[in-house]
């Protein structure tokens, strides 16, 4: 049973660092996007008395300008589901808090096997299955420079504050 926990333990500081990487790659994304719409609309307003011999210059500006507002939600999450994975990795952090203070219960004998047992699967009855409805209607992508940082940063961790030898 402890490794059972130990493996779950790391799977899921696995996933709360990757949603940090994730929320902060978003919320990147929707500040460049916000500017990069500000910065074409002010030119079409600014550069309209320069170019009003070139009307299909402002024509294009606004077309392009149409056509990121109507992909803007295919590219980048909404302020809502921004907000939603936020709450994901908060959940993903309280449920890994309650899996390292079981594991740790357990490693250093104040708790036996079956109370151990017990609790875990509690724990995956109440926490987990709540978790896994969110990550399910969120379809959080994978990018595998993120995996990557992701599992040094995990490695790090672990290694900092379970190191026992």
């Amino acid at each position: 049973m402890t490794n059972k926990i130990w493996y779950e333990m790391i799977d899921k500081k696995y996933g709360e660092i990757y949603l940090t990487k994730y929320l902060s790659v978003q919320r990147t994304l929707k500040k460049s996007f916000a500017i990069m719409t500000l910065v074409i609309s002010v030119s079409g307003v600014l550069g309209w008395k320069y170019f009003e011999n070139y009307t299909w210059l402002a024509f294009i500006l606004i077309s392009i300008m149409q056509l990121v507002l109507l992909i803007e939600n295919q590219l980048i999450r909404s302020d809502k589901e921004i907000e939603e994975i936020s709450d994901l990795r908060l959940m993903y952090t309280r449920y890994f808090n309650k899996l390292e203070r079981l594991w740790t219960e357990l490693h250093y004998k104040k708790i036996n096997e079956e109370t151990a047992i017990d609790r875990y699967f509690k724990l995956r009855k109440s926490d987990w299955e709540k978790i896994e409805e969110l990550d399910c209607k969120l379809d959080i992508k994978r990018y595998k420079r993120l995996m990557n940082i992701t599992e040094i940063e995990t490695n790090q961790y672990i290694n900092k504050y379970h190191n026992y030898e």
